[in-house]
């Protein structure tokens, strides 16, 4: 590439657009080997051979969101040209949408190989699948790994996830050897602190449910109390959420707007707000309860009652 972004990024297209489809080309061939290999792995033999064949041509080509890849290639240009309109130089703004494309190229590879993975399980008598980590992997996926899933469930990931699907129906799920706690121990306290903050890692450490505190970050916001800047999260603060039932509602609840749905009335559709009852007081996130505590009994007294514990 060069100062000219579109006519540089013309003369390369081509050569860029066809590597990435020889690429998707491969992982697809790749999961139909795989599929049948891990089914009769795992013992399942009797899903083994298809009842239909697939065709993957349609996965190539296009991303994971049903768009043309060259489309998303080019939004390397279009990031480009932003950057240097926002005062970067020309290397500079190559050089760092040259690493955003390396990553969009690789959670596109990503997206196929899973989707390949479906169509082959789609065409077999398997009900479902595990969700398998390729380390490292971020905390998100760690909660989720080891869960079976209905094969018609969407395989949720992020940007740069490269997680996979193990093959299974649900009655042998949970031979599958894949546990976010085993993966959790198998890192080095720096790993730890760096995939799950180190506040998390601290309470992961202390035994806190993984899932408690990693989901807790979805519904996590600064907030001030008694003058000191703390975070709180609404996450598991509902009436029948695990931190609701820990303590955090002990402490009072308080009926609050989390929606609306509509629904059919003799005079047509009505739009009717949806009602949960929250606890009114704030759920603490680990990096408040490591601030706040006075000592360690204090440290897991104040998890345990915000429901990051059992």
């Amino acid at each position: 590439m060069g100062t000219e972004f579109d006519q540089s990024y013309a003369a390369i297209e081509p050569t860029l657009l066809a590597v990435v489809r020889t690429a998707q080309e491969r992982v697809a061939a790749g999961a139909a080997d795989y599929i049948p290999a891990v089914l009769d792995e795992t013992g399942q033999h009797a899903a083994v051979n298809p009842f239909a064949r697939v065709s993957s041509s349609a996965l190539v080509g296009v991303t994971g969101d049903g768009r043309p890849v060259d489309s998303l290639l080019y939004e390397s240009v279009i990031g480009s040209k932003v950057r240097v309109s926002s005062g970067s130089s020309t290397m500079e703004a190559l050089r760092t949408q040259g690493q955003w494309l390396t990553s969009a190229v690789g959670t596109l590879l990503s997206d196929t190989g899973r989707q390949a993975e479906s169509l082959h399980m789609g065409v077999r008598p398997v009900s479902g699948y595990v969700r398998m980590l390729e380390p490292p992997s971020c905390s998100r996926c760690v909660v989720l790994a080891g869960k079976w899933f209905k094969k018609n469930q969407g395989f949720q990931r992020h940007p740069k996830c490269d997680c996979r699907h193990i093959p299974s129906s649900e009655s042998i799920a949970g031979d599958m050897t894949v546990d976010p706690v085993s993966y959790f121990d198998s890192l080095t306290p720096a790993q730890q602190d760096a995939t799950f903050t180190k506040a998390g890692a601290e309470a992961l450490r202390a035994d806190a449910n993984m899932s408690q505190v990693v989901n807790a970050r979805r519904g996590m916001r600064p907030a001030q109390v008694g003058g000191r800047d703390i975070l709180i999260t609404s996450e598991g603060t509902t009436k029948r959420a695990v931190a609701y039932r820990a303590g955090v509602g002990s402490r009072g609840a308080e009926s609050v707007i989390s929606g609306s749905a509509m629904r059919n009335t003799r005079n047509g559709p009505e739009l009717r707000l949806v009602h949960q009852t929250r606890a009114k007081k704030p759920r603490l996130m680990p990096e408040t309860i490591q601030q706040i505590a006075t000592d360690r009994a204090d440290y897991l007294r104040l998890l345990n009652l915000n429901g990051y514990m059992g």
